[in-house]
């Protein structure tokens, strides 16, 4: 990593340095403030939010204790009204006994209880009960039963408990109403006792909507996507307003055992989110009132910022950007120039020469280049000429001591006398020699297709085949949709004559050479292998080693290793397709060895290229 590191500056060209020079310097302090003035922004905004929540909690649970102390008053009334306490008095007896009451005690009870629900279109009904069972009430008596056993609800025992406190009973439905109901009702309840005697008369029951509820919060600046849960002393779920999803929060915080009797505030997580849980209890009613609001809505005016902050950063990289651009490549120019210049001479045009840039560095740099490439120019055409005035001498001599077509005609000759005398062996084998000669000697052409390698290792496997006899296998599996890709010439025949005298010549059985030749993707695999004496793991990667290394001819003469035209072939390879070829060396002792040439082909528009 730390080389990396020290590498990674140098490789970067000059106008790539100045331009990260100049955005660093004007960007890394206008980052530092933009962060330091967001952090201290946002968390005085997440703090003020916070008590924002805390504030309304507290201020939903006051509205609902005047809410409830209203309610109160106003179950406290029949105690002191001599009617309604007659009433009751006169349908005294077991719960369920009675029957009916007089049409004059309905018409007076009714006018009372509608007299208090009068404009509050939040109760849906104030009901006297007495001990026998009859139900006075301000609903019309085609929706409420005229008689009611209470013992058929469960929540009524809780009211009998009470001994005349009044008391809130959670959401339920009461079975008094004659229509079906689509909402529960919450009912303030309380017992009525006579004044004096203190014997009980009946009782007095408020059914609210829970809509009373949810005005109190649409006149509060409550957060709309906050849950907010109100609950009695028992953990009892009262209200609840959901965000959102229709998932209940309140049923979430009860199955985690995060509910709390006392007020407080925290953050929690619930369902993989973050929230700021705030609860606020009421001694008066013994109510808690939870506000659930999630993290990420009180960090909403933060992001708002950051995204602003954001949005403005990136404005001024990209102006920052275009100016260092501009900068930098006016100053760097006269080097991109000179760059290009020297890398066409790099490809071998010593004619490159650069225009003048001045009277400064890069003027002198400029006049400096132009000398010296005359000087080289000078010095190539002058080593170049005398080399090909000393090839064509060489040439000339080595083809008036050998006429080619002199040796062609004379093999053809000893070919059809043997052919005369009945010695196909020896026509075979003076026509494989001829082949193989032909093949060295007019072949030119750096790359041959691979058919014409393949034929010219057969024709050396002929003559091969003559001296050894059976004691010499070879096999060929050779992919007819590759043949006419062109290869490098004389590769195949050393890798071959390899095989044969350092892996099958000392076994007294002899051996087989497996040759194939395929195809895989876009890679051109050719492999010659032997099932000779083979070479032990080390020596194998030892060979490798020296492979990937490029070794020199002497190099291994002096360590007196086998196999002199693997490493010829592995540095033309190499030296022709760079990183596109590779020799591996592969077998084990006793196995043989098989050598894998691997090319990779090219796609053109004329067709396919190694």
């Amino acid at each position: 990593m730390m080389q990396w590191k020290k590498r990674f500056p140098r490789e970067l060209n000059l106008r790539t340095k100045l331009l990260l020079l100049f955005v660093f310097l004007i960007l890394f302090p206008l980052s530092l403030q933009g962060i330091v003035t967001y952090r201290h922004f946002s968390d005085t905004v997440d703090r003020k939010t916070e008590q924002f929540t805390i504030d309304i909690v507290r201020q939903i649970n006051a509205n609902m204790d005047r809410l409830l102390k209203d309610y109160e008053r106003l179950s406290l009334m029949p105690l002191y009204d001599e009617m309604v306490l007659k009433i009751l008095s006169k349908y005294d007896g077991e719960m369920g006994s009675a029957s009916w009451a007089s049409s004059d005690d309905y018409m007076k009870m009714k006018l009372y209880t509608s007299a208090h629900a009068y404009d509050r279109a939040e109760i849906r009904g104030i009901h006297f009960v007495s001990n026998s069972g009859i139900l006075f009430s301000n609903v019309d008596s085609m929706a409420v039963d005229s008689v009611w056993d209470s013992r058929q609800d469960e929540w009524f025992a809780e009211v009998n408990r009470s001994d005349g406190a009044w008391m809130l009973i959670p959401p339920h439905m009461p079975s008094y109403y004659s229509g079906t109901s689509t909402e529960p009702y919450i009912t303030v309840a309380r017992m009525i006792r006579e004044p004096n005697t203190l014997k009980r008369l009946g009782y007095i029951l408020i059914d609210i909507k829970l809509d009373a509820f949810r005005n109190i919060l649409s006149n509060l600046n409550f957060e709309q996507d906050a849950n907010l849960i109100i609950m009695d002393s028992q953990k009892r779920l009262l209200f609840e307003r959901k965000s959102g999803t229709e998932i209940s929060a309140y049923d979430d915080l009860l199955q985690h055992d995060q509910l709390r009797k006392n007020g407080g505030n925290q953050k929690i997580e619930l369902g993989g989110q973050h929230y700021l849980y705030v609860q606020h209890h009421s001694n008066y009613s013994g109510l808690s009132v939870i506000s659930l609001t999630p993290i990420k809505v009180i960090q909403k005016e933060s992001r708002e910022l950051w995204t602003y902050t954001l949005w403005f950063a990136v404005l001024c990289l990209a102006i920052v950007t275009i100016l260092a651009v501009g900068i930098s490549y006016r100053i760097t120019r006269p080097l991109i120039e000179l760059k290009k210049k020297m890398v066409g001479v790099e490809q071998g045009d010593f004619n490159k020469r650069v225009s003048t840039f001045g009277h400064d560095e890069f003027g002198q740099l400029g006049r400096g280049f132009n000398k010296m490439m005359e000087e080289i120019n000078r010095l190539f055409n002058e080593v170049f000429v005398l080399g090909i005035r000393e090839k064509e001498a060489e040439l000339s001599a080595l083809q008036s001591q050998i006429n080619p077509h002199f040796i062609y005609n004379t093999l053809e000759s000893i070919s059809m006398m043997a052919i005369r005398k009945n010695n196909a062996e020896v026509s075979d084998m003076v026509s494989a020699l001829g082949k193989l000669l032909r093949y060295t000697i007019d072949k030119v052409d750096r790359q041959v297709p691979l058919k014409e390698e393949i034929r010219f290792v057969q024709s050396y496997v002929q003559i091969q085949q003559m001296r050894y006899g059976e004691r010499l296998r070879v096999e060929y599996e050779i992919d007819e949709d590759i043949v006419d890709i062109p290869i490098p010439k004389l590769i195949l025949q050393p890798l071959v004559e390899n095989a044969l005298y350092h892996g099958i010549e000392a076994e007294e059985n002899g051996g087989t050479i497996w040759i194939s030749a395929l195809r895989f993707e876009n890679e051109l695999l050719i492999t010659v292998r032997d099932d000779g004496k083979g070479l032990t793991e080390t020596e194998i990667e030892q060979l490798n080693l020296k492979i990937r290394t490029q070794p020199s001819y002497q190099s291994w003469r002096r360590e007196g290793q086998s196999g002199l035209g693997i490493p010829n072939i592995a540095q033309r390879i190499m030296f022709i397709y760079g990183e596109r070829g590779d020799l591996t060396i592969d077998g084990s002792l006793g196995q043989g060895l098989a050598v894998t040439i691997t090319i990779r082909i090219q796609e053109t528009g004329g067709g396919e290229h190694v």
